[in-house]
């Protein structure tokens, strides 16, 4: 469990999963330097969840390592502190990672925890310019779920060997995109992404619309893609990769974060030694060309917390003919 300065959630957090059914449970806190008493009131109120001080805001993915780095779990799941778990989850997830060796990641349904009747996401769908957004948020929950395939899992468990074998969370990614990429590295392993409604959790969620959060998703959008994309694929998807940036230089400008948006570019220039060093590294260890990975991308856009008619008239349909066009020839 990732925690940083959430002690008001955390504490539901680690009740629900010392109500786990699942036995044997290894509870690890990273904490990421807070100041509210969080760490305290763990050695406190929890003294059988082990707690790692990373004494500083490190960012979610290396939280995560430096927790795995001490676990001696063979599954892994890692947690934001604003979620609250039904008992029988890790036994739902682990049940699907061992029904099918060829599931990398096992995805629960989450639900909001104030609208309990309502999906925050039920896996995540990722178009093919990298723009990121949880399926079915804000829909009815439905017992017709089924489980399902995705390109991404967002909050997902996985196995050891998948952890030793991706290395873990991509510790240039502060915030925002961290699961992308790690979904992304499982696929490239020939693994699948898969959601099952039976394993349900709830989340504290409440959007927010910070420039911040536009400025580090953006940076890391275009990260991921120059890293982890085939060159065939990433030369076919360029002018719709242009035409975003296009559309990000509008929206970032109208809503005053245009000079952060020409800020992340710098950020990535000064990065790009990184990024073509690990995409030498992942070009050389992936398992399945880009064909098997690019057939779950969607070609329409949708944007979270984002609605405009020029996004679901113009720009969308643009972006989902021209991906009708290029993804026979990847």
């Amino acid at each position: 469990v990732v925690n940083w300065n959430g002690k008001t959630v955390l504490t539901d957090c680690l009740e629900s999963l010392l109500r786990q059914d699942y036995p044997g449970l290894e509870i690890i806190v990273s904490d990421n330097g807070s100041a509210d008493g969080s760490n305290e009131c763990v050695r406190e109120r929890f003294p059988s969840v082990k707690l790692v001080e990373n004494g500083r805001n490190l960012g979610f993915g290396p939280a995560v390592n430096r927790a795995l780095a001490v676990a001696s779990g063979d599954y892994f799941i890692f947690l934001n502190n604003d979620l609250y778990l039904e008992p029988d989850s890790i036994r739902q997830l682990t049940a699907l990672l061992e029904s099918d060796p060829s599931i990398g990641a096992a995805v629960p349904k989450i639900l909001y925890y104030e609208k309990r009747d309502t999906i925050n996401s039920f896996g995540v769908l990722v178009n093919y310019t990298g723009v990121a957004c949880p399926n079915l948020i804000d829909c009815p929950d439905s017992d017709r779920l089924s489980p399902r395939e995705f390109p991404c899992g967002g909050i997902f468990m996985f196995d050891r060997s998948v952890y030793e074998a991706t290395a873990g969370f991509d510790e240039d990614l502060f915030l925002y995109h961290e699961d992308h990429d790690l979904s992304w590295r499982i696929r490239l392993l020939g693994r699948k992404i898969v959601a099952t409604p039976k394993a349900v959790i709830y989340h504290h969620y409440h959007f927010h619309k910070g420039t911040g959060k536009f400025y580090s998703s953006e940076k890391n959008r275009i990260y991921l893609l120059l890293k982890n994309l085939g060159g065939k694929t990433l030369v076919l998807s360029a002018p719709a990769m242009a035409l975003v940036e296009l559309a990000q230089w509008a929206h970032s400008a109208m809503n005053g974060w245009f000079w952060l948006k020409m800020k992340s570019y710098g950020e990535i220039v000064s990065l790009l030694p990184a990024i073509l060093k690990k995409r030498r590294r992942l070009q050389r260890q992936r398992r399945v060309p880009d064909r098997e990975i690019v057939r779950l991308y969607e070609g329409a856009l949708t944007v979270g917390g984002v609605k405009h008619p020029l996004l679901d008239n113009v720009l969308s349909p643009l972006l989902n003919a021209y991906w009708n066009l290029i993804k026979r020839w990847i």
